[in-house]
């Protein structure tokens, strides 16, 4: 066990232990959408995550996808609390976070950490590695004394795989896999429990993100950490997450296993992103339909479309998709649900149109 570890026991990855750690209740985020040019007025709602639940559990990665726009990284930040939610709940180990005082706040911050999606905006490049890794024991002195600090940092950058004589150097002498392996090791200086990780990977190279997605599942297992993964690219996504929700429009529209989201996939969306992944083609075969782009654009969040969002996108939507919202079934009762009123509609007509049209074999590139 590395000297810098968390208060849980190690846990394999994608093994659970049960207990709720984060536990997300009907979120909210709101933005007041203001015009005039001297005495600004309110004249819509911006809502960018719009009535979210989930959990997280022990050991657990869950991992959230969506288009770009969607209201995953206001989200992250709402869960984290840099940013205020309007209303919903947000319970850490069954204490809802918004009401925390402020001693209890600074508790709760130092088991919950973030790596952001930019490696190149998210370090300060003015500040060596030794000072961006030292600068969470400023803030909480205690964790580690002053004279111990910089042997700390060091054994924070042999846990991501870099050398601790990279300690005197700055952020702009590294690529950007190693920036995101500082940041990384930054998020582990306090011991943290949970790593909200937003869309950590987007920004790298293909060969870089499979190196940063295995070191952040080997962290996993020797630190128990659990992880809220947010990303867009579905192939990581499978990699990592034991649990998946999917996102559209600031709202939740399916969720569950990661083998029951990809394989029984139950909301047109989601099969709509799947069918929507780059594909590397090798030769001809049957079996799997041929890429299909997702068409139209996203709805203004400002005003979304009445019942299912997602309807003016939808092959399938009928006059009930526009007259009643579908309801997402609870996480908590069953292991998979869609907010759709035909779920699996679309799973079974690619199907059908599989079996009676062989396509060719399409081979998603992912970290091996």
């Amino acid at each position: 066990m590395s000297p810098i570890a968390t208060s849980t026991a190690p846990l394999r990855p994608g093994a659970t232990s049960g207990e709720p750690l984060l536990e997300v209740v009907d979120l909210h985020k709101h933005y007041p959408v203001k015009e005039g040019r001297v005495r600004k007025r309110q004249t819509a709602t911006l809502r960018a995550v719009d009535g979210v639940t989930f959990t997280v559990r022990q050991g657990e990665s869950f991992g959230l996808v969506g288009e770009s726009g969607c209201g995953k990284s206001t989200l992250a930040q709402t869960i984290t609390r840099l940013v205020e939610p309007t209303s919903g709940q947000v319970r850490y180990r069954g204490q809802d976070i918004l009401t925390m005082t402020p001693a209890e706040l600074r508790a709760f911050r130092r088991k919950v950490q973030l790596v952001f999606q930019d490696p190149f905006e998210s370090l300060n490049p003015r500040k060596t590695v030794r000072q961006i890794l030292s600068e969470p024991w400023e803030i909480h002195p205690d964790v580690v004394a002053r004279t111990d600090r910089r042997r700390r940092a060091g054994e924070l950058l042999e846990m991501v795989g870099l050398r601790p004589d990279h300690l005197d150097r700055y952020p702009g002498q590294f690529s950007g896999g190693q920036r995101q392996r500082i940041g990384i090791a930054r998020a582990l200086a306090l011991g943290p429990e949970l790593i909200v990780c937003d869309e950590p990977v987007s920004a790298l190279d293909v060969s870089v993100q499979a190196q940063v997605i295995n070191l952040l599942q080997e962290l996993q297992a020797e630190l128990g950490l659990s992880y809220v993964f947010i990303a867009h690219d579905l192939g990581v996504v499978r990699h990592i997450a034991d649990t998946v929700g999917v996102m559209y429009l600031g709202r939740m529209v399916e969720y569950g296993p990661e083998a029951d989201i990809f394989e029984r996939t139950q909301h047109p969306y989601t099969q709509a992103l799947l069918r929507s992944v780059p594909r590397a083609r090798f030769g001809a075969g049957a079996g799997r339909p041929a890429r299909q782009l997702l068409t139209g654009d996203v709805p203004s969040p400002i005003d979304p479309p009445s019942g299912c969002r997602f309807r003016t996108r939808c092959t399938f939507a009928t006059d009930l998709c526009a007259e009643s919202e579908p309801s997402l079934p609870d996480h908590r009762t069953a292991d998979q649900g869609a907010a759709c009123h035909f779920p699996g509609i679309a799973a079974d007509a690619l199907a059908s149109a599989a079996q009676a049209v062989p396509a060719e074999t399409d081979v998603v590139a992912r970290p091996s």
